[in-house]
């Protein structure tokens, strides 16, 4: 059996990580994903973007459904004031909406809108010298990909559910 290693071992320091103000845009947010991307899949490792108050503590984590959900028109979102339940046969008529133009610049004002606004806040963190093993239950326990690493008061990274995946599916194939 491999010595399986501690979160430390395993984070990415919050150097490396996208990271935004809670005051700044989802225009922003989704510019930062794009400028981490890589040219192949369109996107690098980092499919999140962490959200900091100005004392540079973490408030949340903006997800790429987040991001999409904070761009969406109104006019096309589900809610108690207009429950749109997508397009019957009948409202084909609707789709003008969405050709000529309106979807696209319906996204735009959206995207104003500050990230505090479409964030999922963090509920559950790890230390450095956690194990990977209580990492792993954490984040599951927690239902989340990406989880905040603290050192003390301090956030010193964060660690993603592929890196624990990797590190604990070797004692499977070992």
């Amino acid at each position: 059996m491999s010595d399986l290693k501690t979160v430390k071992e395993l984070m990415v320091e919050i150097t490396e990580y996208p990271h935004i103000a809670y005051w700044m845009s989802v225009r922003d947010a989704i510019a930062m994903i794009h400028s981490s991307s890589d040219e192949t899949s369109g996107l690098g490792d980092h499919h999140m973007v962490l959200v900091f108050d100005e004392k540079y503590q973490l408030k949340g984590v903006l997800t790429l459904k987040n991001l999409l959900t904070g761009i969406e028109p109104k006019f096309l979102r589900k809610d108690k004031t207009s429950p749109y339940e997508g397009l019957k046969d009948k409202d084909r008529a609707s789709l003008s909406a969405l050709v000529e133009g309106t979807f696209s610049m319906k996204c735009k004002e959206e995207a104003r809108k500050q990230v505090s606004e479409v964030m999922v806040p963090t509920h559950a963190t790890v230390e450095v010298n956690d194990s990977v093993e209580k990492a792993a239950f954490v984040m599951l326990q927690a239902d989340v990909t990406l989880i905040p690493v603290m050192d003390g008061e301090k956030i010193a990274g964060v660690l993603r559910l592929s890196d624990i995946f990797n590190e604990l599916t070797k004692i499977v194939l070992e």
